[in-house]
Formats: C-alpha cells, structure tokens, sequence
C-alpha cells in the first residue's frame, strides 16, 4: 500500500523527535481506528532504530519476555535473566536511556490497564 499525503503530520513528529536531543519527551499520537497511525510512526522513524512494542491482550509476564526478546533482536540490548513485569521492563529502558537514546513506540498502549491495573503508577514512580 502506497503511502501519501502525510508530509505535515511526518515533519511534525520529526520535529519533536529532533527535540528529544536535549532532554526526554512523550508523545502521544491518538485518532480513530484503522487510519494509519501506526504506518505513519513507521514512515516516521525509517532507517532509525526503534523499539515498537504492541501491547496485545496476554498475559504480563509474556508480553515482558516478548518485549525483551524484542530489545535483544532489534537493537541489541542485552536483557539477562527474566522479567516478568511492566515495571521491572521500564526501569531496565529507562536505565539505558540514561545512557544511550533511545525511541520506544508502544502501539495499544491503553491495553496496559486491563493486564495490570497499577501499570501507570508503576511508571510514574519510576
């Protein structure tokens, strides 16, 4: 499928994430279903490596060990041992974001609350 007609919405997140040389930013990107946010946020970030975790309906501790296995194969972030919680998987990216950049997009992110409720708090106390 061909992409088009998306050039203010890319400049737009390229700019925020140029911003994100001088200090750590969220950007949050919402819209109806089905039009295309997750392919412009490919588009946008093309040749740069990123993390991009879907958060589908499973359970915490398989959606950790995915993600994991995701940081190893895709930027080769060396994860030992297991993680098996939200938390413990958010401390360990922010840990390496203190070190290295580092871009994480997290599609369905809403889906968090329904696996563990606490999710939110957790990242805010980290």
């Amino acid at each position: 499928m061909k992409f088009i007609n998306r050039k203010k919405e890319l400049a737009l997140l390229a700019s925020m994430d140029e911003s994100t040389q001088q200090s750590s930013k969220m950007t949050v990107l919402v819209g109806r279903r089905r039009i295309g946010k997750t392919r412009l946020i490919a588009e946008c970030f093309k040749g740069n490596p990123y993390l991009y975790f879907f958060v589908a309906r499973k359970e915490e501790k398989l959606l950790c060990e995915e993600f994991a296995g995701l940081m190893r194969e895709t930027l080769g972030i060396p994860v030992f041992g297991e993680i098996n919680r939200f938390k413990d998987l958010f401390a360990l990216l922010l840990d390496i974001a203190g070190r290295k950049r580092l871009t994480v997009v997290i599609d369905e992110f809403q889906e968090f609350t329904r696996i563990n409720p606490a999710i939110y708090s957790e990242m805010q106390d980290l």
